[in-house]
């Protein structure tokens, strides 16, 4: 009883440090000790009976969770390879006001078919359309698989994770800019198309630290992706 009511109060203020974010690194180290010591706790089954009441958070992810990154990780390779694909779509059928507004026009090819860059494309590969792509909320989960990390691999894990979350939140805020680029003042094609690059090169480095955090958990990528996304 007396370990069980520790361990409670343990993971209740495991809740409260790891409640901040990741970027305060203020709260890192006690963060970090506080996650090792939980996921020692939650591996060798010593609170086996707590976890099950354990908030979300605290609960080592399961296989199925984990495919997610995995998933994801594909999904971002996919749309590294077929760029242009994705965030250009031609003969486009009827849309809204806003999406039109939100999409850059360009010279079709052969028949006079107009052409539009699609920046906002780039938000469903990185998690930030819907709750259901792969990637959605991904640091959270990346958090929580921190306990079946290496503790000798730890610090290097919890800083990918830091990264990749300031690379997906700023790779999806250049997305959406340029998807207004030709709306806004001054803007136009150019404008367009210089966010478009600077939002490829952020991708870039969201796919690489993807394959490190893979690396940490031991997850395989998976094969590349066959068809069309």
């Amino acid at each position: 009883m007396v370990r069980t009511h520790s361990l409670l109060a343990f993971f209740g203020l495991l809740q409260r440090v790891g409640s901040l974010s990741l970027s305060n690194r203020s709260v890192s180290t006690g963060r970090r000790i506080l996650f090792q010591v939980a996921g020692n706790a939650l591996l060798v089954g010593t609170s086996a009976a707590f976890v099950g009441a354990s908030p979300a958070w605290a609960v080592v992810p399961t296989p199925k969770e984990l495919e997610r990154l995995q998933k994801g990780h594909a999904r971002v390779h996919y749309l590294l390879d077929h760029w242009d694909d994705v965030t250009k779509v031609c003969g486009t059928a009827i849309m809204s006001d806003t999406e039109r507004k939100q999409i850059i026009r360009t010279e079709g090819g052969g028949g006079g078919d107009a052409c539009a860059k699609t920046p906002l494309r780039v938000q469903e590969f990185m998690g930030y359309k819907s709750t259901e792509d792969p990637l959605y909320r991904a640091d959270k989960l990346m958090v929580r698989a921190g306990v079946l990390v290496d503790p000798d691999d730890f610090d290097g894990y919890l800083d990918v994770v830091e990264r990749y979350r300031e690379k997906a939140d700023s790779t999806a805020l250049l997305a959406y800019t340029s998807s207004w680029g030709e709306a806004n003042p001054n803007g136009g094609k150019e404008v367009v198309d210089d966010y478009l690059d600077q939002t490829k090169a952020q991708v870039v480095e969201s796919e690489e630290l993807l394959r490190s955090v893979l690396k940490y958990l031991k997850l395989d990528p998976l094969p590349p992706i066959q068809g069309k996304l």
